[in-house]
């Protein structure tokens, strides 16, 4: 059974505060995770493709080897800025 919990009305949230997430600001800073963290994923599958081709003997092409030498340095970047403007944000209010 679950217990019940007392409705709450737009005039009784905690401290005025909207809940995050419910506006536009923070969008770009899940933009920014998400991708960053999508992209550290393909970079590391990039790097490990890099190595894989050269202990074979073989040359990776030229966009893998660059997406795996930019695209971490990229993605932690992303994260980095997602991060700080989250502090920043909190210390705010």
């Amino acid at each position: 059974m679950v217990p019940s919990l007392p409705q709450q009305g737009p005039s009784e949230q905690t401290g005025g505060q909207r809940p995050l997430g419910s506006d536009g600001a923070h969008g770009w800073r899940r933009a920014a995770t998400v991708g960053g963290a999508l992209l550290a994923g393909l970079s590391l599958a990039a790097w490990a493709a890099t190595l894989a081709l050269a202990s074979g003997g073989a040359t990776a092409p030229a966009w893998v080897t660059a997406l795996a030498l930019y695209g971490l340095p990229v993605a932690f970047l992303l994260m980095a800025a997602a991060i700080v403007a989250g502090v920043l944000e909190r210390r705010r209010h």
